[in-house]
């Protein structure tokens, strides 16, 4: 698990998902355009494969840029997390705007699970468990109190 190896990134016609380790302990993957069936299966496959023998992830979905997804490719998701529900400390959703977040698929996942629509809390979120995110990711949210007040002209 290092944090300082570079995002992967799985591709096919219709869309694309880039994934890797944000921090230390912390997971993050990035679902871009469609995630088909074929793709969302080789995603859980590189998930369950990054699972640490011992010890817990938090994990933090983005899908603010997905469109639609196949369920098969869902399936695969939820069931990486079943077969390994004690290694998942934390799973964070951040739904797309026409995602349908239906209270079985968030019952599998267990109770662990913080779904928003709202891409500042989501970072906001990240960014507390994993600092260095913020240069790897790009994220934009400053969740760090200002000290001192921008001057203006």
């Amino acid at each position: 698990m290092s944090y300082s190896a570079p995002l992967e990134l799985l591709t096919d016609a219709s869309g694309s998902v880039s994934f890797g380790w944000a921090d230390e302990g912390v997971y993050y993957a990035r679902f871009t355009r469609s995630l088909s069936a074929r793709l969302g299966e080789a995603f859980a496959s590189r998930l369950r494969a990054a699972l640490p023998a011992t010890g817990t992830i938090k994990y933090f979905a983005d899908g603010r840029a997905l469109e639609s997804y196949d369920l098969l490719a869902r399936s695969a998701f939820v069931r990486v997390v079943t077969e390994h529900r004690r290694k998942f400390e934390l799973v964070s959703i951040l739904a797309w705007a026409g995602g349908d977040m239906n209270g079985t698929y968030l019952s599998a996942l267990g109770e662990a699970v913080v779904v928003t629509r709202d891409d500042i809390d989501f970072e906001t979120r990240l960014l507390s468990v994993a600092p260095r995110a913020r240069a790897k990711l790009g994220t934009g949210v400053d969740i760090r109190p200002r000290s001192r007040w921008s001057l203006r002209r």
